[in-house]
């Protein structure tokens, strides 16, 4: 009997086994946050696209044609207001699929709003 609790042999897979889970839910949220980083660089570049766009231009339908060229990968929405004569914001949401839909499991539906909001000045006609 003594023998037997004095014997390892299999410690080592049974400490993997319950390592694994742990290690694979880090590797999860560390591509999570790259993601999510990814989407947010992608939302600010488009954000100012669509404001270069807005300061020249006053279709809306220039502003979103601008922004779908950086963001076309995500779903996404444009903010556009028009404040007064001097400035003109665009706010960008991407919406993040959470846990990468196509690669690992079936979430239609879960996702993380990233968002940017650019402000530029309009030009002013000479």
């Amino acid at each position: 009997m003594i023998k037997q609790l004095k014997n390892e042999r299999g410690s080592q897979a049974i400490e993997f086994v319950a390592v694994l889970p742990l290690f694979s839910l880090m590797i999860i949220i560390v591509w999570q946050f790259a993601l999510a980083s990814t989407a947010k660089v992608t939302a600010e570049a488009a954000a100012m696209d669509g404001a270069r766009m807005a300061i020249v231009s006053d279709d809306r339908g220039d502003v979103e044609k601008a922004v779908s060229k950086v963001a076309h990968q995500y779903e996404h929405t444009v903010s556009l207001s028009d404040e007064g004569d001097d400035y003109v914001t665009v706010q960008v949401t991407i919406q993040v699929p959470l846990l990468d839909q196509d690669a690992l499991f079936d979430t239609t539906g879960l996702s993380l709003p990233v968002s940017a909001e650019v402000s530029l000045r309009k030009e002013q006609p000479h």
